[in-house]
């Protein structure tokens, strides 16, 4: 089981509003075994009402918290005790989701979100049932995870990538990964920029946000990874 980065902290996106991402997300199959990366006890459980869906967030004793969000089941409950690596739920698809994923934050002390990109290998490590390290940082074989456009590429040449370990080959995959970010940047910019000339008085500008939004979340689903 492969764990792909589909979500990056702080990133701004259509489908939260041009707000900052305040976790990552991580793309994974519905009911996948979801374990605490530390020890702490179980502050707040999250009912499946809100946009983070299904969650919950475990206190350290040091006051910072994680979160894991849009699970499909909780296994802890306020109050509790948990270890490190005992296992919290299964992830899952509830919420404000487009595809299964986990969405993984933390705060300080203070109650200020921070980056927890550099946890999300022990997270992948340790949850999952045949999770190994480094998962998180392999992309080309995260075939469960991957969107119909990028299971076409690099299933068209897996063949290739077997038996031919050469320069050309692993330039052919960067060009496609920069398309494929390109792209979708460009509509995320291209939607922006729209907002403000339909601010300004052009009155194509909404018609054309709605287009470019609407590539946008199209192009994250073809290429894999459309998640919150």
């Amino acid at each position: 089981m492969k764990f792909r980065l589909t979500g990056k902290f702080g990133e701004l996106s259509p489908v939260r509003d041009f707000q900052a991402h305040s976790g990552i997300d991580l793309a994974m199959p519905e009911g996948t075994t979801l374990r605490s990366i530390a020890g702490g006890v179980v502050d707040r459980v999250f009912d499946g009402s809100g946009a983070i869906g299904k969650g919950l967030s475990v206190q350290m004793p040091d006051g910072t918290r994680t979160i894991y969000g849009h699970m499909n089941e909780i296994k802890a409950h306020i109050g509790d005790k948990i270890n490190a690596g005992e296992v919290i739920g299964l992830s899952g698809n509830t919420g404000n989701s487009t595809g299964p994923h986990l969405h993984f934050g933390m705060k300080d002390a203070s109650g200020h979100v921070i980056d927890p990109t550099p946890h999300a290998e022990k997270l992948a490590s340790i949850s999952g049932d045949h999770v190994s390290p480094g998962v998180l940082t392999s992309l080309f074989n995260n075939h469960d995870t991957q969107g119909p456009l990028t299971r076409l590429f690099y299933g068209s040449t897996e063949t290739m990538r077997d038996h031919v370990a050469d320069v050309t080959t692993e330039i052919l995959f960067g060009i496609f990964d920069a398309l494929k970010d390109l792209l979708i940047a460009g509509t995320l910019v291209g939607s922006a920029i729209m907002i403000i000339l339909k601010v300004a008085g052009w009155r194509d500008g909404g018609r054309w946000t709605g287009v470019l939004v609407t590539a946008n979340i199209l192009l994250k689903y073809l290429f894999g990874g459309a998640s919150k």
